[in-house]
């Protein structure tokens, strides 16, 4: 009996040993006698995974609520920083509407700003595009009605409105096309704003509009008052018109103007010789061009010289002419003129012959005086 009691206690004391051991090894873990001692561990690492993926998964979740945080942020600071523009133009818009709504039409003489060209007001004359009329550039929020005036009193009696947009929100560019053409204008120098202008007076001379031309030159004249052309283009159309006076003065002009151009001393001499004014022409006729360019400078001035009583001048110019243009009748005329004066009887008649010979281009008295001559030579 006390042998079976002493195995019953050692049995006992076996079970209560393992009972301890266990407990050591997993502690906290309730070890069932049934299940094996690999299964718990395994169940007890797949715990701890579970646990690690629930970490991971939430360390991304607060990740990602801060990256959306930070561009919500800066969002609504973009939006602060534009707001106040956004809000002035949804309020000049408000206003804008509230005012159309309110008041049936705009004033009709309302100034509106203009695009004008950026070209200095003492280089551009100012009817330098008369020809081209342009309507005054509207500006982008202005909204004036195009109804007729309906009498009434309390429009007439109301002062100008004044746009709200114009006043709180900077002003907008002007439209493109008129842009460009300020861009345009602008950029003309003095020399190509007169290019234009003598194409312009070429052309109206062309098609008969005299007066026109006339203007455009003056224009020109403005631009550009040291060069000949203008002044001698106005010249031959006061002439074309009859003005021999304002022809004048234009060329007097030009030559108080210091400038030296042998067309224009040639036409005021021409015109002096033709009211016989013999000194002043060889007064506006100087030794100063090349006598190959200026033929018919230097004949007018041997003219001149043989009519004021100065044959033997005179001869000399005449005798250059002839080595120059031999084929020209009226310079052999002159030089025989010459000799005649000068009692030199034979070279006048040599040379009386040779114009006869050249003779096509001489007026009929021309022709008849030289066979005079020649008759009284024999």
């Amino acid at each position: 009996m006390s042998v079976l009691n002493k195995m019953l206690r050692d049995l006992e004391h076996r079970q209560q040993h393992l009972s301890t051991d266990n407990d050591r090894a997993v502690p906290g873990v309730a070890v069932d006698d049934g299940r094996p001692l690999w299964l718990n561990l395994l169940l007890v690492l797949s715990f701890i995974l579970l646990c690690f993926a629930v970490y991971a998964i939430l360390s991304r979740s607060v990740t990602a609520s801060k990256q959306t945080a930070t561009s919500v942020a800066q969002h609504a600071a973009l939006t602060a920083a534009d707001s106040p523009v956004k809000a002035a133009a949804d309020k000049a818009d408000i206003a804008a509407d509230n005012t159309a709504a309110q008041v049936p039409q705009r004033v009709a003489d309302a100034p509106q700003p203009a695009v004008i060209a950026a070209m200095p007001a003492d280089t551009v004359p100012p009817d330098i595009n008369e020809d081209r009329p342009s309507a005054p550039a509207m500006l982008p929020g202005d909204r004036a009605l195009a109804q007729p005036n309906r009498g009434d009193s309390h429009v007439a009696d109301e002062p100008p409105l004044t746009d709200s947009r114009s006043a709180e929100v900077p002003a907008q560019p002007a439209k493109p096309a008129a842009r460009a053409v300020t861009i345009e204008r602008a950029g003309l120098t003095v020399a190509q704003q007169a290019e234009v202008l003598m194409q312009q007076a070429l052309a109206a001379e062309q098609s008969g509009e005299l007066q026109q031309a006339l203007q455009r030159w003056q224009q020109v004249q403005a631009l550009t008052p040291t060069q000949s052309r203008p002044y001698l283009a106005q010249a031959r159309i006061w002439q074309l018109l009859g003005q021999t006076a304002q022809s004048v003065q234009v060329l007097q002009q030009a030559l108080a103007q210091r400038i030296v151009d042998a067309d224009i001393q040639l036409l005021l001499a021409q015109q002096a010789a033709a009211r016989q004014q013999w000194q002043q022409v060889t007064d506006l006729l100087p030794e100063q061009f090349e006598l190959a360019q200026q033929v018919e400078y230097y004949g007018l001035k041997a003219t001149a010289l043989q009519q004021l009583g100065q044959p033997q001048a005179a001869l000399n110019w005449f005798a250059q002419l002839v080595r120059l243009q031999p084929e020209q009748a009226r310079w052999w005329l002159g030089a025989a003129l010459a000799y005649d004066a000068l009692q030199q009887r034979q070279q006048a008649r040599l040379h009386f012959q040779q114009a006869l010979q050249r003779g096509d281009s001489l007026s009929p008295a021309s022709r008849h005086y030289i066979q005079q001559r020649l008759a009284a030579t024999e």
